[in-house]
């Protein structure tokens, strides 16, 4: 199934993750992307453009930087005001979430569960460098 993507974040993280898209995975120019407030440019058409290029049998899956942020609540209100259900948004994202759903299957549909897995296995992990007897290995 076709997918969509797009990462809006405040500033230029969006473009900062698409280049290590890129360099990581050669999946750069598979994301559109939004640096808000960069300039005064409003960025909603481009959420609007997005949302309505997904088309019948496709899905679209939104990633945002920061949940309840300004960004984060133009995407939620363009999204439910489209009364889109096939498209999914991801916020608090980070690298390795981004990267987890580029690489979900793409014969089937993403579904919440998948998307929920996802998040589970890319969550933001402290590593402790602390030298002590019973050091374990950090990797």
């Amino acid at each position: 199934m076709k997918r969509n993507y797009l990462i809006a974040t405040h500033g230029e993280l969006a473009k900062g993750i698409q280049s290590s898209l890129n360099i990581l995975a050669g999946k750069g120019d598979d994301v559109t992307v939004i640096n808000a407030y960069m300039t005064d440019e409003d960025y909603t058409p481009v959420i609007v453009d997005f949302i309505k290029g997904i088309n019948e049998n496709e899905q679209g899956v939104i990633f945002t930087d920061l949940f309840g942020g300004s960004v984060n609540q133009k995407v939620v209100t363009e999204v439910v005001t489209a009364g889109r259900e096939d498209i999914f948004i991801l916020s608090n994202v980070n690298l390795a979430i981004i990267l987890s759903i580029l690489f979900l299957p793409e014969e089937s549909a993403i579904t919440t569960e998948m998307i929920q897995e996802a998040i589970n296995e890319s969550q933001v992990t402290l590593v402790q460098t602390n030298q002590n007897d019973e050091a374990e290995d950090i990797f």
